[in-house]
């Protein structure tokens, strides 16, 4: 019998930037913290599947969102949609003024490399801005973590996140910078 953790297959992640917000019932949370700034604030999750990343600038909202594609997210308002396979670059330009820039990578790793980045996200998780470790559902892999690690000034949010899924020894590292 294959025991799964709550990760989604890397096969089937997706990376998304919605031009609206996303009702909080369609994912579930796992850990959160708050963003404010004078222009804008920001609620920054991670997920089962990844994180969201919610921007609210000048009466308008933005969702960044690693996540699955059988995921039942809203169609309406899709600024940016891939498939998350190597290494990517996008950038996104804004009616509201807001540049929009992320990189993303897949890392598939051998079982010792895993092992030991994966020691080393535990000991970074300890001092990060958000980070959740889930339960190991095997005695043979490690539960799987996601930490969040930001900087915040007026003008710019910077999010770098990484994510690991110990059933296919893979890491999943993006970094999202917001302009306002």
């Amino acid at each position: 019998m294959s025991v799964r953790s709550a990760r989604p297959k890397v096969n089937d992640l997706i990376f998304r930037l919605i031009g609206r917000s996303i009702h909080p019932e369609l994912y579930t949370t796992c850990a959160t913290v708050e963003v404010v700034q004078k222009d804008f604030s920001a609620t920054l999750r991670i997920c089962e599947t990844g994180h969201i990343a919610s921007i609210q600038h000048q009466k308008k909202s933005v969702c960044e969102i690693l996540t699955s594609f059988q995921n039942p997210l809203p169609s309406q308002k899709r600024l940016l949609e891939k498939p998350v396979r190597g290494c990517r670059s996008e950038s996104v330009q804004l009616d509201s003024g807001l540049y929009y820039q992320v990189s993303y990578q897949l890392e598939e790793l051998d079982y010792t490399i895993f092992k030991n980045v994966h020691e080393e996200y535990l000991m970074d998780a300890e001092r990060a801005d958000l980070a959740y470790h889930f339960v190991s559902e095997s005695r043979l892999t490690p539960g799987a973590l996601s930490i969040i690690d930001f900087e915040a000034n007026q003008s710019s949010l910077l999010i770098h996140a990484f994510h690991t899924f110990p059933d296919e020894l893979a890491v999943v590292k993006t970094q999202s910078l917001f302009e306002f």
